[in-house]
C-alpha cells in the first residue's frame, strides 16, 4: 500500500518520525504542516511536502475542509494521520484532514496521543472532541493515553511514543492496515497491545477498527457541526 504519513503539529511530527525509525512505512510519503514556523521550518528536512496552518481561534466545522484541501491533495489513497491532542493545532486540523480525505474516498488511519492531567481541562476537553472527529473520519484509530504512562515503566520523554509506535508494529507484524480497519470485533484488536502497555482500568492504548463503516458522508459531518 502506498501511503503517505500527514503529520500535525511538532507532536505530531514527533510520532510520525517515531514511526519511520522504527521500520514501519519505509516507503510512505511525509507531509508535516503546523501552525508554527519555526517547528515547521525544523521539521522539514525529511518530508516530502510542508504546510503552515492558519491559527484558529475557534472550533472547526465541516465546512472547514477547504482549509485543508492542497493537504489532502498532496497525500495518496491511504492517508495516516499523526497527532497529539489537547494542543490546538493537532486537535483542529488532524479531524479536519482526516474529514476531508475520508469525504474524497481516501483510506484513513489516525494515530494520536491523548493529554496529561496536568496539561488542563480545557487541554482535555479539546482533546475528547477532537478524539470523536477523528474516529468518525477514521477507518482505523490508534490511541494512546499518556496519562497512563505512569502504570508502565515510564518512558523518557525521548521515548513517549514507545507504547504506540509498538502497538502499532505488533499489530502490523501479520496483518495489513486494510484488513486492521475490516476487523468487526474491536476487542479482537486489543490483543495486539504487546503485554507490558496493558493496564486495567482506562487502557494505555486502544485500537479501533472501522465501526462507523455504515455511516453516511452527511453523518460524520454533523458529528463536526456538533463537537
Amino acid at each position: 500500500m502506498n501511503e503517505t504519513i500527514i503529520a500535525v503539529g511538532n507532536g505530531g511530527y514527533n510520532l510520525a518520525a517515531d514511526l519511520i525509525s522504527a521500520g514501519l512505512f519505509p516507503e510512505a510519503r511525509l507531509i508535516i504542516c503546523d501552525t508554527n514556523e519555526k517547528d515547521l521550518e525544523k521539521n522539514s528536512a525529511n518530508a516530502t511536502e510542508s504546510f503552515i496552518l492558519e491559527k484558529l481561534r475557534k472550533g472547526v466545522k465541516s465546512g472547514d475542509t477547504a482549509l485543508v484541501d492542497d493537504i489532502v491533495e498532496k497525500a495518496s489513497d491511504s492517508v495516516i494521520i499523526c497527532a497529539t491532542l489537547g494542543g490546538m493545532t493537532g486537535s483542529k486540523y488532524a479531524p479536519l484532514i482526516a474529514l476531508n480525505a475520508i469525504l474524497k474516498g481516501k483510506f484513513v488511519c489516525s494515530f494520536f496521543s491523548m493529554p496529561y492531567e496536568f496539561e488542563g481541562e480545557q487541554n482535555s476537553k479539546r482533546a475528547m472532541n477532537a478524539r470523536m472527529q477523528l474516529i468518525v473520519s477514521s477507518n482505523l484509530a490508534v490511541q494512546q493515553n499518556n496519562e497512563r504512562l505512569k502504570e508502565v515503566e515510564s518512558p523518557g520523554l525521548n521515548d513517549i511514543d514507545k507504547p504506540i509506535v509498538e502497538t502499532i508494529k505488533s499489530a502490523m507484524s501479520n496483518r495489513t492496515l486494510e484488513e486492521l480497519a475490516n476487523e468487526p470485533n474491536n476487542e479482537a484488536l486489543q490483543a495486539y497491545i504487546p503485554e507490558e502497555y496493558r493496564v486495567s482500568g482506562l487502557p494505555l492504548i486502544w485500537l479501533r477498527s472501522d465501526t462507523y463503516r455504515g455511516i453516511t458522508d452527511q453523518d460524520r459531518k454533523g458529528i463536526f457541526n456538533i463537537y
